[in-house]
């Protein structure tokens, strides 16, 4: 999902300088408020298409929750059961409201490759999300590592609904800039949403030891880290203050990167 973080408090500051051309940027396309074409298109792809996908995985996170049944009824099988799935419901749904209301972004890479990296990041995480049935199991874990694995997933999910809320308005799939924001879990870390992502995301590898999910993972994980790079080289572009602020904290890691 895009993670495109910065400073939501230089907003007000930007608010009272004149208006300006749209800002002519390598590799960034500004986007106008007009045009009977431009529009309809982001009407479109902007907010109907997304929205109704999210909807929809949101929908089957609800009902495959519904139809569950825990057995035994312990606090294992309830903060991975229903707890979790209300999470990752929550992560489906707040989108939703999100493409709806948000504006339009001020600019945007609009080249193929970013936004295919984008949509198949998205993409294999909601179907890792929703769960990958079948395949080859390779490697089975022990109970008490299944019990880690799902204490680390709920968690993981929790810490991606709150860079959901935190993010609101600047959310989207593909790398544009609306705005920038340094609140909530990204006073630590450049991407939180990612790094709680790709978090799941190993947990699930290691809680299945399929193979069909290991090789999804694997190709999720190089998406993000490409997502990344197109991100932040969009947002030093669009909002100068950006880099002040990034170099002041890790993309993922600290310490690490």
């Amino acid at each position: 999902m895009p993670d495109t973080a910065g400073v939501r408090a230089f907003d007000a500051a930007r608010a009272d300088r004149p208006p300006t051309a749209p800002l002519a940027l390598p590799g960034v396309t500004p986007l106008r408020p007009s045009g009977a074409f431009s529009d309809l298109r982001y009407l479109l792809m902007g907010r109907i298409v997304p929205a109704v996908l999210y909807a929809v995985l949101g929908y089957e996170v609800i009902v495959n929750a519904i139809a569950s049944r825990l057995s035994p009824v312990n606090w294992l099988t309830v903060v991975g059961g229903p707890v979790r799935e209300g999470l990752f419901a929550a992560f489906c749904l707040i989108p939703v409201v999100l493409f709806v209301v948000r504006p339009k972004p001020q600019t945007a890479d609009v080249r193929i490759l970013p936004r295919v990296v984008a949509f198949l990041g998205t993409a294999i995480l909601l179907l890792c999300g929703t769960g990958v049935g079948g395949g080859m199991t390779i490697f089975a874990v022990p109970a008490w590592v299944g019990t880690v694995c799902t204490v680390v997933l709920v968690g993981a999910t929790a810490g991606a609904v709150w860079g959901l809320l935190t993010l609101r308005l600047s959310f989207g799939i593909f790398p544009a800039a609306r705005s920038l924001v340094t609140g909530g879990p990204y006073r630590l870390v450049r991407h939180p949403l990612y790094i709680c992502e790709i978090l799941s995301a190993l947990v699930m590898v290691i809680s299945s030891g399929r193979l069909a999910t290991i090789a999804l993972v694997a190709i999720f994980c190089a998406l993000q880290v490409t997502r990344i790079h197109y991100e932040e080289s969009l947002l030093s572009k669009s909002f100068p203050e950006w880099r002040a602020w990034a170099a002041g904290r890790a993309r993922l890691i600290p310490g690490v990167w």
